[in-house]
């Protein structure tokens, strides 16, 4: 009985989490939107040609974000891809005062994860972290994978970032609280999102 009831209280959460994930997909979007349009808007005239290019990527974030809307699970191979696109329109909104990388390790078959996680990290990341600051911004995405454990790992620069030690981070928005809960739902006490500075 015990264990049912422990099952319940996981199936609530989850769904608390994907409500809670729709909103938020629905709250970032347009904002999202909003900066492409105006990078690429700027692009027009000074590199058309990188403004085309901004354009695609940005149909392509559109289009995945439809078609995961609905489902939790999305193969990583397919998350990392949408990671490129997002990081690529955002690198058109900042120019050269953002650089990004992405390495990842794992191996066929692509296992899967929860689908918009890894754009969530990198959101934040962007949000909090490179554009609070004027100066030349890096996000480095490494995904990192030991048998059937794997590690997502979103690092940037910007402000309470420290390169002398890495220390836990207080406090936290409502995508990472989404994460979180998500992951609890999903993986209990197996999964865990670390916040360091």
């Amino acid at each position: 009985k015990r264990q049912e009831q422990e099952l319940v209280a996981q199936e609530l959460r989850l769904q608390t989490s994907r409500s809670e994930l729709k909103a938020l997909r629905a709250q970032i979007n347009p904002h999202f939107l909003f900066n492409a349009l105006n990078a690429i808007a700027s692009l027009i005239h000074t590199d058309p040609g990188r403004a085309d290019e901004a354009v695609e990527q940005l149909a392509e974030v559109f289009r995945y974000t439809l078609r995961r809307s609905d489902s939790e699970w999305a193969p990583l191979d397919q998350e990392l891809a949408f990671a490129r696109a997002y990081l690529d329109v955002e690198q058109a909104r900042f120019g050269q005062r953002l650089t990004c990388t992405i390495d990842s390790d794992h191996l066929p078959p692509a296992p899967h994860v929860p689908s918009m996680l890894l754009q969530t990290l990198i959101e934040n990341a962007v949000k909090h972290g490179v554009s609070q600051t004027r100066e030349a911004g890096r996000i480095e995405v490494v995904v990192r994978a030991a048998g059937d454990v794997l590690t997502l790992e979103v690092r940037n620069t910007g402000p309470g970032s420290d390169d002398r030690g890495r220390q836990p981070r207080e406090g936290e928005g409502f995508g990472l609280r989404s994460i979180r809960e998500r992951l609890k739902g999903h993986f209990g006490d197996r999964a865990a999102l670390t916040l360091l500075r």
